[in-house]
C-alpha cells in the first residue's frame, strides 16, 4: 500500500490547524534527514520528490511516498516515537 507523507507533518514552526501531526515536543527534534533516518531503520521503502502541501501552498516542503503495509497513522506515530 502507498502512503504520502509530507515534511509539513512533523514541522515545528506549523500549527496543527496548518498540518502538524506530531506533537510539539516531537517536532522540535525533526529534520528531513533524521526522518529519512528513521524511514531506514524500519526498513521502509520511500521516495522523495519537492513539492507543496495542500494546507500550505506557498511553502516547499518534501514529499515522500513510502510502501508499507501499515496505516498512514500507524506510520507517523512510530516516526513520532523515534524522533
Amino acid at each position: 500500500m502507498k502512503v504520502t507523507l509530507y515534511s509539513q507533518y512533523f514541522n515545528p514552526k506549523n500549527s496543527r490547524r496548518l498540518g502538524r501531526k506530531i506533537p510539539m515536543e516531537a517536532a522540535k527534534k525533526f529534520s528531513d534527514q533524521k526522518l529519512q533516518d528513521i524511514l531506514k531503520t524500519l526498513r521502509i521503502d520511500y521516495e522523495i520528490k519537492e513539492g507543496y502541501y495542500p494546507r500550505v501552498p506557498y511553502e516547499k516542503c518534501n514529499i515522500y511516498n513510502i510502501e508499507s503495509d501499515l496505516k498512514k497513522g500507524t506510520v507517523i506515530k512510530m516516526i513520532e516515537r523515534k524522533l
